[in-house]
């Protein structure tokens, strides 16, 4: 990210925006890459002075600046004398001096003639080793991986992360997304130490309010660029918004972002499915033909602490709604974990698909208010539609899914209402 003297903001009344590139100001995201290019295998020194003279007398100054930063951080400098350590070489010279008193120029190069035949080194090259430990010193081996229109998006994305470096408390607003986005935004949430709360649900999306030490007790910094670099992460999602609350300067100011911005994700998508056993079952459901739609990972579970996100929805043509959930991996604690989320779930309209590798039987998911069945090597679509016809011909009296009890199919459940945050304050 950018240092807070290359960031830059506007302010409306209330209301923060970060200042994004002007269309005139992108060439110079590619006259620096072409001056750090230039410099590969030179001294960090030279490449800085280049760097300054590109600046010149520039109003841009402050860009050409932060373009370099995001370009340095992404390239790689390493010491020019190979096995030689710097500060060895220097104590052995500085030492050698001391012992006959050499002063002066011609002095030094008689102590670097007498030390230097001892690593098979030329005189200037050993003084050359002397500081090459220095940060100027270092020289670039590593050219950062950038196209100039990558360095671009990088930059603005810096812009919009810096303003959260002072932010208090985020609400997200994440709608109908791509496949697996929702799942991977809370791995991020957690990855990331961030604490939230989740209420909303599956046709009006789902409002996640991003909370933690530095709204409850006092503002810090660490915080806020969790906050900071979680951001790319919400950028993978299809359609969402984001509005922060800053601190600055003692006044509590808005910040709004959403998926119209120019911001754009920085990596390669990620799989669309996290297993060939549910790309598998995914691909050879849409050859079935049936009045139900298979959609991935749609749905979220508040379960206080975390949540649960089944890995399929089945929306039928009358708007009936089930999910799947599909237990395939085995490990222990997979095993604990999962089925003390299903527990917590309580989801009687979620079918639950279970690999007969898992080495669990019926009675483990005894407590499990929905369907389970137990598959061999791949689910079988046809499987799950038997099940979906067998709850079709049950009449609608009991509760869905109800186990002893014929029933419906009914939506998912919805995420559980949440104490108002601060945002509450605003009228949202």
């Amino acid at each position: 990210m950018l240092p807070t003297p290359l960031l830059f903001s506007y302010k409306r009344g209330a209301q923060l925006y970060p200042r994004f590139l002007r269309s005139d100001q992108h060439p110079w995201a590619e006259q620096v890459l072409t001056v750090i290019t230039e410099h590969q295998h030179r001294p960090r020194g030279e490449l800085q002075a280049a760097l300054r003279a590109l600046e010149g007398d520039s109003p841009d100054y402050r860009i050409v600046r932060g373009f370099a930063h995001l370009a340095l951080n992404a390239a790689e400098f390493t010491l020019a004398t190979g096995e030689l350590e710097p500060e060895t070489l220097r104590r052995e010279v500085f030492t050698l001096a001391a012992e006959q008193g050499s002063y002066g120029e011609s002095q030094a190069q008689q102590v670097l003639e007498a030390v230097a035949p001892r690593y098979q080194l030329e005189a200037e090259t050993l003084r050359e080793a002397l500081y090459a430990d220095l940060p100027e010193n270092h020289r670039l081996t590593a050219l950062p991986d950038f196209t100039p229109e990558r360095l671009i998006d990088r930059y603005n994305l810096a812009q919009a992360q810096g303003l959260l470096y002072s932010a208090l408390y985020l609400r997200l607003i994440a709608h109908r997304n791509v496949p697996g986005e929702y799942r991977r935004l809370f791995q991020h949430l957690k990855f990331h130490g961030l604490m939230y709360a989740v209420e909303g649900n599956l046709d009006d999306g789902y409002q996640i309010y991003v909370d933690g030490p530095a709204s409850l007790f006092k503002q810090t910094r660490k915080y806020g660029l969790q906050m900071a670099v979680f951001l790319p992460a919400l950028l993978r999602v299809s359609r969402w918004q984001m509005e922060a609350v800053l601190q600055r300067d003692g006044q509590e100011l808005s910040y709004r972002l959403d998926s119209q911005s120019p911001l754009k994700p920085l990596t390669a998508p990620p799989p669309a499915y996290d297993s060939l056993l549910e790309e598998s079952f995914a691909r050879r459901w849409e050859k079935l033909g049936t009045p139900w739609t298979l959609e991935r990972e749609v749905e979220i579970v508040d379960l206080k602490g975390t949540v649960f996100v089944p890995d399929f929805a089945l929306r039928h043509v009358d708007g009936r709604v089930i999910h799947i959930e599909i237990m395939g991996f085995w490990h222990p604690d997979y095993l604990r974990r999962k089925l003390d989320k299903l527990r917590r779930a309580a989801m009687p309209n979620l079918i639950v698909a279970v690999s007969e590798r898992l080495n669990a039987g019926a009675d483990d998911f005894r407590d499990i208010p929905g369907p389970v069945i137990f598959f061999k090597g791949k689910l079988e679509p046809r499987q799950v539609l038997a099940v979906l016809e067998s709850l079709s011909t049950c009449k609608h009296s009991s509760p869905p899914f109800e186990k002893g009890g014929p029933g419906g199919i009914t939506h998912g459940q919805r995420g559980t209402n949440l104490s108002s945050p601060p945002f509450a304050k605003e009228g949202d």
